[in-house]
């Protein structure tokens, strides 16, 4: 993770820290060297599964992973099924946001036998934030 910023996500006047946690009232950002196809995230709700939702805004692949993980639900994603180059980059990013995703170590067979990651979003997760009280 290239960098992290800290602001409000309530919409209230405040200056950005950096802490090590967030709350309803923080929004965590996963940011790094911005073009302009990609000049702003995706801002998502979390639920944690102890403590208080927050807000955190991804964007790239990290965003792209995160939809990932929503869209397989319980089953949770796999390098063999989603394909990307950097899964486990992308996982320890969103774990950095606080984002709670289990990972399962799985046998497979075929070519090259071994073991791969299954991971499973913990958290729960809803799209969108329009400034208002998370």
């Amino acid at each position: 993770m290239r960098g992290k910023r800290v602001a409000p996500c309530s919409g209230q006047a405040g200056t950005a820290r950096d802490v090590s946690f967030a709350d309803a009232t923080n929004t965590r950002n996963i940011t790094g060297k911005r073009s302009k196809r990609h000049s702003s995230g995706t801002a998502y709700r979390i639920a944690p599964s102890a403590g208080k939702a927050f807000c955190i805004v991804v964007s790239g692949r990290d965003r792209w992973a995160l939809e990932q993980l929503r869209k397989a639900g319980a089953e949770g994603c796999t390098p063999i099924h989603n394909p990307a180059p950097r899964w486990a980059a992308y996982v320890h990013d969103l774990r950095a946001l606080g984002v709670e995703i289990e990972t399962i170590t799985e046998p497979h067979e075929g070519e090259f036998p071994g073991t791969h990651a299954r991971y499973v979003l913990r958290s729960g997760v809803s799209l969108g934030w329009k400034g208002g009280a998370a």
